[in-house]
């Protein structure tokens, strides 16, 4: 992908000053979509722009002057099949997912890009998982009709991420409390991805739905509780230099997750303290 020399240069977008460094994590990003968008058409799997990603495309034509990445929807059938053919994704490029990278603990996967550096503060030099910049890519399942069904899928949710996160260990956290370290080590000798495969079966268990949700991101939230039909088509949007498909129904999406939308505001995202080195490889920073 060539993007043009003026993009790198610092600008001041809605009042925010977009730093140069921040200008090539984005190049870095953008690099990533379009090799996840070759995978994706080469075989037949649908994804969209969503949460930030999805605003800034349609509001700002790219990212929120503010964001740091890019997010990904994807239906739980695509998302899947994603996984079967991620090694398509040959160095640089790796997917990454609980099932390939010991001690990566999230619920979606990221396409990370080898010789860089993307560090949450909280797990800077603790962890041996790739730590390169990434994109997030978030399977969206479905959620029942039925109000206390609904509230039924959340507790047995919130059940298996209660045994996720005490199988995850933080050395040196002021969270983890003596009981938290000794539950830890009871759990440890349960591999974690038997675990995260349980999970992803409670997720997996409404297909039929007429709504879906990030129940392995944010299972809690409304906020990501979108009609299934506003993903049942896409189109291609500009997203600086390039375009990204969108959902059919983004109004929707947008409305229930933003509220008012079109409004800016300058809100901290989900990577708040994030550690970006565009130039360095996260390993680098583990020695």
């Amino acid at each position: 992908m060539k993007i043009p020399p003026p993009f790198y240069e610092p600008e001041l977008r809605d009042g925010y000053l977009v730093s140069v460094e921040m200008k090539r994590v984005w190049a870095m990003q953008l690099t990533l979509l379009v090799v996840f968008d070759g995978v994706c058409r080469r075989h037949g799997l649908a994804y969209f722009a969503g949460g930030g990603t999805l605003l800034g495309a349609v509001r700002h034509g790219g990212y929120i002057p503010w964001d740091d990445d890019i997010d990904l929807f994807m239906l739980r059938e695509d998302y899947d099949r994603l996984l079967e053919v991620g090694g398509d994704f040959a160095a640089p490029f790796f997917l990454q997912t609980a099932y390939n990278d010991r001690g990566y603990s999230r619920g979606h996967a990221q396409l990370r890009l080898d010789g860089t550096t993307a560090m949450l503060e909280g797990e800077r030099g603790r962890y041996r998982f790739h730590q390169g910049i990434f994109i997030d890519i978030f399977p969206l399942d479905g959620v029942p009709d039925d109000p206390a069904a609904q509230a039924s899928q959340r507790r047995r949710l919130a059940r298996w991420n209660k045994w996720l996160a005490a199988t995850v260990r933080y050395p040196g956290s002021p969270h983890k409390t003596l009981f938290k370290t000794a539950l830890h080590h009871l759990l440890s000798p349960i591999p974690y991805r038997w675990l995260f495969r349980g999970m992803e079966r409670e997720c997996r268990r409404y297909r039929d739905t007429s709504r879906v949700a990030l129940l392995s991101f944010d299972p809690q939230s409304d906020r990501w509780v979108m009609p299934r039909d506003a993903f049942s088509g896409a189109v291609y949007w500009p997203f600086e230099h390039t375009r990204i498909p969108i959902p059919v129904g983004f109004d929707d999406v947008l409305t229930i997750a933003y509220g008012d939308w079109r409004i800016p505001r300058h809100e901290p995202t989900y990577h708040e303290g994030i550690f970006f080195d565009p130039h360095r490889d996260w390993r680098d920073y583990r020695k």
